[in-house]
Order: structure tokens, then sequence, then C-alpha cells
């Protein structure tokens, strides 16, 4: 295979989000192994939906389409019900983020502090509430991210 066919590939196979959560999970594993259950688990909590609904609905797509793709370019094998990483293109690793970062809550706090200003120096009421509103929001999005 060459080297363009290589990232071609690469770039087609992991332009999926949840084959870049497989492969992620997979790189991350100590035995490079995982099983589905597992991969179905992480996917649902990175996408931060775990209900039972959601949960059917990444599994089948893992079984019909994702595991199948990623066999079938060499990246993975599997066995029963485990999953092993293969073979891993060197440009794949650029793409597999090792730690998100949670930008809302920071950008929540910054413009709440800016409505807070706004307002005494307005004499506003309405500043208050926005700034304490997206303040709300920013504690949200930091304690369902942790």
């Amino acid at each position: 295979m060459t080297s363009q066919k290589a990232e071609l590939s690469s770039s087609t196979v992991l332009g999926n989000e949840r084959r870049m959560m497989i492969i992620e999970y997979l790189m991350k594993s100590d035995t490079k192994t995982a099983k589905i259950s597992d991969l179905v688990d992480y996917i649902c909590q990175k996408e931060g939906n775990e209900s039972k609904r959601h949960r059917k609905s990444v599994y089948v797509s893992l079984i019909q389409t994702h595991i199948p793709r990623l066999k079938r370019e060499g990246f993975i094998t599997t066995e029963r019900d485990e999953i092993y990483l293969k073979n891993v293109p060197s440009d794949v690793e650029k793409y597999i983020s090792s730690e998100e970062v949670i930008l809302w809550p920071h950008i929540y706090v910054t413009v709440s502090f800016l409505f807070l200003l706004a307002s005494l120096v307005l004499n506003n009421g309405l500043g208050v509430v926005m700034s304490l509103v997206l303040l709300g929001l920013a504690i949200f999005q930091w304690v369902t991210k942790k």
C-alpha cells in the first residue's frame, strides 16, 4: 500500500467520531484490547448520553458499521467479544486527543464577570441576573464534564 493510499485510508476510516473513539480507547488501553461492552460504555459516556436506547444504538452501529470497517482496513482484529488493536498509522495519533480541554465553563465565567461589571457601571439589575445565569451554566458544564 502506498503512503498516499495509507493516508487516504486513515482519514476515511478515522473521519468518523465513533471510529476515532474506538481507536482512542484501544490506544489508551494497557493491553490494546477491549470488550464491545467497554467500548459502548466509553462512547456513550463521551457522547453524554447513557440511556438504554442510546446504548443500543451505539452497540448496533459498532457491530454493523464501525468494527467491520476498522477490521477491513486492518486497524483491528476481532475474536468473539474482544477487539484487538492491530495497526495504527503514525498520522493517526495527532488526531487522537490525549486530554479534553473544557472551554465553555471558562467562557461562561468570563462573560458572567463582564455582565456583572456592566450592571455595576450602568446600575442595572438585569446584568446581575444574566451574570448569575451564566455562572450557573458554567458550574453545570464543569460538573457534567467531570
